[in-house]
């Protein structure tokens, strides 16, 4: 029998050449066999990584503490709290094109290794959003916590403590408006700058969801409960605006709940009604009256865009959140094309359900949560939808999953891209479309 020696390379310094980047935003390097995934790495760089956390596997984790070659493409953090140690721009010291360069070639790694997807062009192309160059002061929804003093911040990376030092990616009014309202001790906190200017500030106290057990599942597990709680009972005391905000994409206006879901980058809502439009507008073989399902489809921005498209359009809105779904029909008005169904999407698509008065959808849209729609949701799209998919993916693997779905069932890639909806971090969306089996 072969008893493998025990590892651990915690604490240690190591001094290593970086390869490219990995999902999650850091880094691979390798040192004696191992794979070290490097916070604040940048490719083909030489730094010196400490470790911070070792599993004992054929991989750990560490942090740079010391760049002896850098990368062209390093340049000063702009990011106050991410440079004392924050984890919100953990892409901060990249330069903004090299960063969505290297977040392309994330999803096209993403794509080709877990959704099987051949993609014609690496990197995967990525868009500012509606051409929008903010790289600060983009973000009009923001959240901080307070500690024992009072004072608000961000959490440190792979911690609970608090980072007072201001982040960059909120609209500096935010944070001005958040210190005015001198919130006590262990609160949360969430501030909105909505579409008409007015600045909305709430928090309650501080609710810690710890993992069960270990572990990223954990940590997912955890977040879930987190949002679950959310759903349950809001209790945010406001302090300064009301409880409504006021959202605008175009000539529409959506009266929301201020913690309700809404794109975080000021140009995002419209970057994604402007892609959804088209795709509604040039889908093969589709009348002047087609049928479209909006899954996960939150207030209705993308059916808004499609009845932009095709004013005749008969639009069923499914979504969970029942402010969501009354915001939809306040901002759609009660057209006999929309049809407004509360319900969890896996629900909805049940085998059965014979109850849509539209019949099969013509357009599928997707804009799933983070853990992406699912193979067996995707599956019964690849089945039911006739012309066109469009999906919206918050991240680059489960995009990549919920696509090779469509691609494995004979579904043809019309169009895979990138956005940079969250600046000088390594978070990146993406948006495919598709066409059904003979239709392009």
């Amino acid at each position: 029998m072969t008893v493998r020696e025990s590892i651990d390379w915690t604490g240690q310094v190591l001094r290593v050449r970086v390869e490219g980047p990995a999902h999650g935003g850091e880094f691979v390097a390798r040192h004696s066999g191992r794979v070290i995934f490097c916070r604040g790495a940048l490719t083909a760089e030489q730094v010196e990584v400490v470790v911070d956390d070792d599993p004992g596997k054929g991989f750990c984790r560490g942090t740079v503490r010391a760049v002896l070659e850098p990368s062209p493409d390093r340049v000063r953090p702009v990011c106050e709290a991410a440079a004392a140690g924050a984890g919100c721009c953990d892409w901060s010291y990249i330069d903004g094109p090299a960063a969505r360069d290297l977040a392309g070639r994330v999803i096209g790694e993403q794509a080709a290794r877990i959704g099987r997807i051949g993609i014609p062009h690496s990197p995967v192309p990525v868009d500012l959003p509606a051409d929008d160059p903010a790289t600060t002061g983009w973000r009009t929804t923001a959240r901080w916590v307070t500690g024992a003093d009072g004072r608000p911040g961000v959490r440190r990376a792979r911690s609970r403590d608090v980072i007072t030092e201001p982040c960059s990616q909120s609209d500096p009014r935010l944070l001005d408006a958040v210190l005015s309202a001198g919130i006590g001790p262990d609160r949360e906190i969430l501030g909105v700058l909505d579409d008409e200017g007015a600045i909305h500030v709430a928090h309650r106290a501080v609710t810690e969801d710890r993992p069960r057990g270990r572990g990223r599942n954990a940590a997912r597990s955890a977040a879930t409960r987190a949002r679950a709680r959310q759903a349950r009972g809001r209790g945010w005391e406001h302090v300064v605006g009301g409880p409504t905000m006021v959202r605008r994409v175009g000539e529409r206006r959506w009266h929301l709940p201020v913690d309700a879901f809404w794109q975080a980058h000021r140009s995002a809502a419209t970057h994604y009604s402007d892609v959804v439009r088209a795709a509604v507008v040039d889908a093969p073989g589709v009348s002047g009256a087609p049928v479209v399902w909006d899954l996960y489809g939150g207030a209705g921005v993308f059916a808004a865009a499609t009845l932009d498209a095709a004013p005749h359009a008969r639009i069923t809105v499914v979504e969970s959140a029942p402010d969501a779904l009354a915001a939809a029909e306040a901002a759609l008005g009660a057209d006999g094309g929309l049809r407004t169904v509360r319900s969890r999407v896996e629900t909805f698509l049940e085998p059965g359900d014979e109850t849509d008065p539209f019949g099969r959808p013509d357009v599928v849209i997707l804009d799933p949560p983070r853990g992406g729609a699912g193979i067996p949701v995707m599956e019964t799209v690849a089945r039911t939808a006739r012309s066109r998919v469009v999906h919206v993916g918050c991240d680059p693997a489960s995009l990549a999953r919920d696509v090779g779905v469509l691609v494995s069932a004979g579904w043809s890639l019309r169009e895979f891209r990138g956005v940079a909806a969250f600046p000088g971090t390594h978070h990146v969306e993406g948006i495919a479309v598709l066409d059904a089996p003979g239709r392009n």
